[in-house]
């Protein structure tokens, strides 16, 4: 079965399950299980939908391979690899500055790196730069960014904002939450709707729970009736 997966990639160099679920008659379970059986690597984009097998790709100094619309980390997953590029630069990174390097937007990952204290974010100028956690203070110097301290840190919520806090939730996705229904995202699906075309990480279930917390009422849409 090995060889049967090496003449395929060999020939399509990238594929989906779906391709692949084609050409084999296989279903998705044992293909997965064939390909960790080999060794393969999963895209960081497209929701992953793109594989290759584990020596096809050729990583750039970045430890990033781009194949046409697939594009591939050594690191496997989009987190681990922002947060190792961060890591291992000289003066951290923008939002913008990743972006260019990875080819895709990064600012709900940035987000949970941050919350997970896996980075530190701190303002420099008008932008945020994010800086490794363990070389911050390098990375800072070199940014021009002393002292580097995240800016989390420098904001204290006041205490009328504590308050309102949610216990089960970060205070950055209540803000969020609140801020959908202030633009008019009457329903907690609109708002998170409005939310995930935003960049924002508030699940499905938290934007619910938000809306139960703070006793706001979903407005259903307003029915015209015409005679």
């Amino acid at each position: 079965m090995a060889t049967k997966y090496e003449e395929l990639f060999e020939e399509n160099v990238v594929m989906t399950i779906e391709s692949l679920m084609l050409a084999t008659r296989r279903p998705r379970e044992s293909i997965l299980r064939d390909l960790r059986g080999i060794g393969y690597y999963s895209c960081y984009n497209a929701r992953g939908k793109f594989y290759t097998l584990s020596g096809t790709p050729d990583f750039d100094c970045y430890g990033l391979w781009k194949y046409r619309n697939a594009f591939f980390s050594a690191r496997r997953t989009l987190l681990d690899t922002a947060e190792h590029l961060i890591g291992a630069s000289d003066a951290g990174y923008t939002h913008s500055e990743l972006r260019r390097i990875l080819g895709i937007g990064v600012q709900n990952s940035l987000r949970q790196l941050a919350m997970a204290g896996k980075v530190v974010r701190s303002q420099v100028g008008a932008q945020y730069v994010y800086f490794g956690k363990d070389s911050a203070g390098a990375q800072g110097e070199k940014r021009g960014a002393m002292p580097v301290e995240p800016i989390e840190r420098k904001t204290r919520m006041p205490e009328a904002i504590q308050a309102l806090a949610h216990p089960d939730m970060a205070p950055e996705l209540v803000v969020d939450i609140l801020v959908a229904v202030l633009r008019g995202h009457g329903t907690d699906s609109e708002a998170h709707g409005y939310l995930r075309r935003t960049g924002s990480p508030a699940t499905a279930q938290q934007v619910a729970a938000g809306f139960r917390h703070y006793g706001i009422v979903s407005k259903k849409p307003r029915i015209r009736i015409t005679t």
